[in-house]
């Protein structure tokens, strides 16, 4: 293993510790539980999620923390075994982890989220943790991804609101292809909402298949190229991050 990366669920405490005194960063992966439409598996954003802090921690740096596999999925909550956390939940879960790498004497944690709904709870959490701990807070969720997939065969949905649809379905089939069904894969583009965006109405009620895109043109090959430049994106964000705060890489 490296020495500039360290698996947090299988190291020792003294490896973490050694590791901190080094190197004083984290990266936490935080993925769901949720319906990704009849073709993908509930854990697709945990899957992307976990693979993406373990190429980013080996071509950066940081303490790779156990992925957080249920994040906040209120829209999809009528759908049978979609999990979801409540916002205040998913906030005090995400403080307490912060406050537990801080005490251990980390500087700075990046947090990669492949959910789309994990985002909004996590800038307020940030903000008022910037008012109790020293540590700094990197929100992460999927920087430039409009440029990256610009050669993508179908349109996303709206702008950065997106379900298992191309983009993470491809990249589903370079990761974990034997997760994938696409002959029940379906193409879905549900009308636009008002209702969705200006109230309480969620994204399950707009779908029929849990679908918000087209997956049925999804290779593994475009989720290869893509997944490898969402890495390079977010380890140069994280690089720049930890120079600006830390004087590090």
């Amino acid at each position: 293993m490296a020495n500039h990366w360290l698996d947090a669920a299988t190291a020792t405490w003294e490896e973490c510790h050694d590791f901190l005194k080094q190197h004083s960063c984290a990266i936490l992966p935080l993925g769901a539980t949720e319906q990704h439409g009849p073709h993908l598996p509930q854990n697709t954003d945990t899957v992307i999620a976990e693979a993406l802090a373990s190429r980013v921690a080996e071509q950066s740096v940081g303490l790779v923390l156990p992925t957080l596999s249920i994040g906040y999925s209120w829209v999809w909550r009528d759908y049978a075994g979609s999990l979801t956390f409540s916002f205040d939940t998913f906030r005090a879960v995400i403080k307490d982890i912060a406050r537990s790498l801080d005490r251990n004497g980390c500087c700075a944690m990046m947090t990669i989220t492949a959910h789309g709904a994990n985002p909004q709870p996590l800038k307020y959490t940030a903000r008022e943790l910037a008012d109790e701990i020293e540590m700094k807070i990197l929100r992460v969720f999927y920087p430039n991804l409009s440029e990256i997939i610009s050669d993508a065969e179908s349109p996303t949905w709206l702008p950065m609101n997106f379900h298992a649809e191309e983009f993470e379905t491809s990249v589903m089939l370079y990761l974990r292809p034997d997760l994938v069904r696409m002959d029940r894969a379906v193409r879905e583009y549900p009308p636009r909402s008002i209702d969705y965006e200006m109230s309480a109405l969620p994204m399950g009620a707009l779908s029929k298949s849990g679908v918000f895109g087209d997956p049925t043109v999804a290779t593994a090959e475009k989720g290869e190229r893509w997944f490898n430049a969402c890495v390079e994106s977010i380890v140069n964000v994280w690089q720049e991050f930890l120079n600006r705060h830390l004087g590090m890489i």
